[in-house]
């Protein structure tokens, strides 16, 4: 069974924070299981859609993928999204619509949706 972890954007710190999503009164945190000694929340807050959750598979670098990750497939040299789309992870296509994520160790991690808006294939930056 995959572990199952969140990563989210802290805009205040500029950092990427990984572990548990908590959403309380409007306001989105990751924050890992224990928090650091002087931290408060807003250490932990992070942008709502910078939020995804790992999808338990590894590039083939052992880079971890999470959905909102950006995959650079090595056999087309096309870049798709990961997105979750119940019950499993899938890539997004332009043309196709979904693709299954299968045999993850043909991508690479190219950056995230959120960062790196408009290297998409269609896509209008």
């Amino acid at each position: 069974m995959r572990p199952v972890m969140f990563r989210g954007y802290n805009k205040k710190n500029g950092k990427w924070l990984y572990g548990s999503y908590i959403l309380n009164r409007g306001h989105h945190f990751v924050a890992p299981d224990e928090f650091a000694d002087g931290k408060t929340w807003e250490d932990y807050e992070v942008d709502a859609d910078s939020v995804g959750q790992f999808t338990g598979l590894q590039d083939c670098d052992g880079v971890d993928i999470y959905e909102g990750d950006l995959l650079l497939s090595c056999e087309i040299a096309e870049v798709f999204e990961v997105i979750f789309d119940a019950p499993r992870f899938c890539l997004k296509d332009n043309d196709f619509g979904f693709r299954f994520l299968n045999r993850p160790e043909n991508f690479i991690v190219e950056g995230t949706a959120y960062q790196d808006k408009g290297i998409l294939k269609g896509d209008k930056a």
